[in-house]
Order: C-alpha cells, then sequence, then structure tokens
C-alpha cells in the first residue's frame, strides 16, 4: 500500500519536524537520501523509512511506509526531492564522559558552519557544545553539512558560561584572529576547550567576561579573517587526534 494524500495524518506529523518545536517536543528527526539513512541506520537511530515507491528498498530494514512523489515532495526539504527518507530519534550518545578536547559553538547561525565543524570534530577527535542561540544540530541544512558524521561525535546542547562553570578540568581559550597564544605554541596534556564565536559579532560579551585566555591562527596580513568553519577545523586538526598521529 502507498500513501498518497498529503493530508494523510501521519505525513502531516511527519511533515511538522521541519520545525524545531516539534522534533523537540517528538524528539524525532527527519534526514533524506542514502547516505545520511545508511549513517543512521548504522548508528541504531533510524526508526522508519519513508520510500518514494514499493520498489525501492535499498536497506534491509522492516519498518517502511511507502508513498507516492507528491507526498515525498511534501516531506523533502530539498529543490530536488530524495527517494528516501529516514525517521530518526534524538541521539542520546552521552552514555561516557565528553572527551577531553571540546568546541563550544557560541551563538553560530550558518548550518554550513556548524555541519563543517561537526565533519572536522569527527575526524580530529573532539566533542562539541553548542550553546545558546546556536543553529539548531537537527534543523536539516546542518544534517545535510555533517554527511552523516552527527551520528559519529558526543555533542551537548547547554548555555556555555554554565557549561563552563561545571567543567573545571579543561583549559578553556576563546579563538580570536590575532590575540593570545598561538595553536602551534600550545604544548599541554591538560583538557583543552576552544570556544568560537558567532560570524558577525564573535564570542559574546558573557563570555568574554569570564577572562578567559585566547588562542590565535597563525596567519599573512592578506587574509582578514577566516571562516569560522575554517578556523574551527584548523584549531581541530593543529590540537586534534587522527589515527596517524
Amino acid at each position: 500500500m502507498i500513501i498518497t494524500s498529503i493530508n494523510n495524518d501521519r505525513i502531516k506529523n511527519l511533515s511538522k519536524l521541519k520545525q524545531k518545536k516539534y522534533r523537540d517536543q517528538d524528539k524525532l528527526f527527519l534526514v533524506e537520501g542514502d547516505h545520511l539513512v545508511e549513517e543512521a541506520l548504522k548508528s541504531g537511530y533510524l526508526k522508519e523509512l519513508i520510500v518514494l515507491d514499493e520498489n525501492t528498498n535499498p536497506f534491509a530494514f522492516d519498518n517502511i511506509t511507502y508513498v507516492s512523489k507528491e507526498v515525498m515532495d511534501k516531506l523533502s526539504e530539498q529543490e530536488s526531492s530524495t527517494n528516501i527518507i529516514g525517521v530518526c530519534s534524538y541521539i542520546d550518545n552521552l552514555q561516557s564522559e565528553l572527551s577531553n578536547k571540546l568546541m563550544l559553538l557560541d551563538g553560530l547561525q550558518d548550518p554550513g558552519n556548524v555541519g563543517t565543524i561537526i565533519r572536522s570534530a569527527s575526524a580530529f577527535g573532539f566533542d562539541v557544545v553548542l550553546g545558546d542561540n546556536t543553529v539548531d544540530i537537527y534543523n536539516s541544512k546542518t544534517i545535510r553539512s555533517t554527511e552523516g558524521m552527527i551520528f559519529n561525535i558526543k555533542f551537548v546542547k547547554d548555555n556555555l558560561s554554565n557549561f563552563i562553570s561545571k567543567n573545571n578540568k579543561y583549559k578553556y581559550f576563546i579563538a580570536d584572529m590575532h590575540k593570545g597564544l598561538s595553536v602551534k605554541e600550545y604544548n599541554s596534556d591538560q583538557p583543552i576547550a576552544i570556544i568560537m564565536g558567532n560570524e558577525g559579532n564573535g564570542v559574546s560579551q558573557d563570555i568574554r567576561d569570564l577572562n578567559l585566555e585566547y588562542i590565535h591562527i597563525n596567519q599573512n596580513s592578506k587574509c582578514e579573517s577566516l571562516n569560522v568553519g575554517v578556523a574551527s577545523s584548523i584549531f581541530m586538526y593543529e590540537l586534534g587526534d587522527t589515527d596517524e598521529r
């Protein structure tokens, strides 16, 4: 059986997951496309598959709802809709402590930047703390930008001032363009946390008022600033862990 009506109650409820308040209410979010669905399946967070027609089932998964193209277009947030959507439960990945290397995101608004940071965090052994006013990690654009790495890192959402006050084992640094210690000069085994600020306004005043140290990336004078996703990735490369190190 194929659901063909966009007014179907199940479809209307799934469509609501495009909005943060309904995602938070139901603790569910959507992923689109084979790659993201595969990552969700491997991680154990996939709850249901929405498939375009009865002849398309690339995954060994039992809970499948088949829909018409009109219904798939209703659920999809991409310009050209996909053939498959996964319904996933919110990620509970804190059965163990956060790692000794953290990126703290202070009010980042661009989903692409946050997605880039999550991908780099996965590559270099960092976990992520999403502060107030940071774009929702379950935003569809953020999820697509992570390329599935949302399922492979630990992250928490918290007020950054509260988080810092509760987690004093870390050495906290505010990322800056020029001020403070060069990242190449950092040499310590103490757990470290780098705070990255909003794309336009930088780190918020309440975090600056904590009198934390600053850290920067060496660069020539030709470039005024680095994109926050790029800068975060450089910090994580310099400070992080890979299988080859």
